[in-house]
């Protein structure tokens, strides 16, 4: 046991959590996979980020075709605009909590913490305060590291938003493209229905995130310089692969924007669940944490402008704009907002 790694603040959180023991009921059990287990039924970060996965796998098909016909247009409308705010940063939370849990360091901190004071009383700090994780050692670098992955993730989609706004201005030559949209209304309000359900994981992303080799993938999203781990991943997917780092340059430099602290502290300790398990008393806690309302609201904000735009289209070339500006790269921005 390496004591030195135990956090003096662990105290204060220790004490907290005995005294609000008693106000802590038993959570039911989730099967899930630790870090460093070899289970293989999907854990709720794997599940939640399969959810991220699969709008990327959309996203992936919309970068590599253009459009050739308005049943295209729609169908990316209805795969992009159909996401669900809530579910769509429950995913981006997860996968960020999955990168930063492979840091080693951060990972060596929560295991000598959870083997002195044991799983259940660590799960009641880390419930007492969500700063905590991060305050571990690895924490800040940890975060960093999903940072990191996020900034690549939200260039990808900038890069994609400007692909498709450009066929807004070629597809004016088609004369399918100037052909009329319809009733642009309902689809707006269909696009709105769609978007309160949400669009489920693909069995494959679920599949893909509880393989052998995701945590090389997650480590390697994480390097300073590597690309987003979506590039390869389409609708039609069965792996996530690890992204090309040729091009990593080592130290990682971002920087949490101001006003988003709460956030990078979730993630820190979303990470923790991860490393030490989120079955029995980590179940609940870990499914409340990856609610967070800014990035859900700004999430919301993008699909109700796209459903504005939509509602105002009329001929076929002009919903690419919309699926653009507001699908695609409303999303970056609001995903890139915790770094700067």
């Amino acid at each position: 046991m390496k004591f030195k790694r135990i956090h003096a603040g662990m105290i204060g959180a220790i004490a907290l959590a005995f005294s609000a023991s008693a106000q802590t009921e038993a959570a039911p059990e989730v099967q899930t996979v630790a870090a460093d287990s070899s289970a293989t039924a999907p854990d709720p970060l794997s599940s939640a980020a399969a959810v991220y996965a699969t709008f990327h796998g959309d996203v992936t098909d919309i970068k590599e075709h253009s459009f050739k016909s308005s049943n295209d247009i729609q169908t990316a409308l209805k795969n992009l605009g159909g996401q669900n705010s809530d579910q769509l940063t429950r995913g981006w939370m997860a996968y960020s909590a999955l990168v930063a849990s492979q840091n080693p360091e951060f990972r060596a901190a929560v295991r000598d913490i959870e083997g002195f004071y044991g799983k259940d009383v660590f799960v009641r700090g880390l419930q007492n305060d969500v700063r905590y994780a991060r305050s571990l050692g690895g924490g800040n670098s940890a975060v960093k590291s999903a940072m990191t992955a996020g900034k690549a993730d939200s260039a990808r989609l900038t890069a994609t938003a400007a692909f498709v706004k450009e066929q807004a201005y070629s597809l004016q030559g088609a004369g399918w493209a100037k052909g009329k949209v319809g009733d642009s209304g309902a689809i707006a309000t269909s696009l709105r229905a769609a978007s309160l359900t949400g669009r489920p994981a693909r069995s494959e992303m679920v599949t893909a995130f509880t393989a052998p080799g995701i945590d090389s993938v997650l480590v390697s999203a994480g390097s300073n310089g590597a690309p987003s781990v979506w590039e390869n991943v389409s609708s039609a997917a069965s792996a996530i692969r690890v992204p090309d780092v040729t091009a990593a340059l080592g130290i990682n430099n971002s920087r949490i924007a101001s006003g988003k602290e709460p956030i990078a502290d979730q993630i820190a300790t979303l990470a923790a669940y991860r490393v030490i398990g989120g079955g029995g008393a980590a179940a609940a806690p870990m499914q409340s944490a990856m609610t967070e309302k800014q990035t859900a609201g700004c999430l919301n904000m993008a699909q109700l402008n796209l459903q504005q735009c939509v509602a105002a289209a009329h001929q076929h070339f002009e919903v690419p704009f919309c699926i653009g500006e507001h699908a695609l790269a409303d999303v970056g921005r609001c995903i890139s907002k915790v770094s700067q």
